[in-house]
């Protein structure tokens, strides 16, 4: 794998406010989880997971973030829409502006679809990604590796 640090990036999360990826990073780290499209089944069914799993990436002090080129509004929607009352369980982050700038800083980005790859990157307090997740177009992660 090749060192990556985590770019010092705000972007605006589907709840309002700018979240500065590395500074909210937990003790334990920082969980980013690409997703190419809101709405879509996989990238839907992903998001449930990780909902299921923030609790317990949270209890090793793990942040999790879900991020998509989508809008801001676009993501609040697929939320509310998805989630419920748990809509704002998982920081949704919107790398749409400048189109892919969090995605492409850190290596994941899709030019011929224009979205992220399906890649999920594990960094630990300092930035620094220590582990790495992908999947191919139309298929699942297993976000619960990152338990272990």
């Amino acid at each position: 794998m090749t060192t990556r640090v985590l770019p010092d990036l705000a972007l605006p999360a589907h709840t309002g406010e700018d979240v500065h990826v590395s500074s909210r990073a937990g003790s334990g780290g920082t969980l980013l989880v690409f997703v190419p499209y809101a709405f879509t089944p996989v990238c839907t069914d992903e998001l449930g997971e990780l909902v299921r799993l923030a609790p317990a990436l949270r209890a090793r002090a793990v942040e999790p973030f879900v991020v998509s080129c989508d809008t801001k509004y676009a993501l609040r929607a697929w939320a509310e829409d998805e989630l419920g009352d748990r809509w704002d369980a998982v920081p949704l982050l919107s790398d749409f502006w400048p189109h892919g700038g969090l995605a492409r800083a850190c290596g994941v980005f899709d030019e011929r679809r224009g979205g992220p790859h399906r890649t999920a990157l594990l960094a630990d307090t300092m930035g620094s990604v220590v582990d790495v997740e992908s999947a191919g177009f139309g298929r699942t992660r297993d976000l619960a590796r990152f338990l272990g």
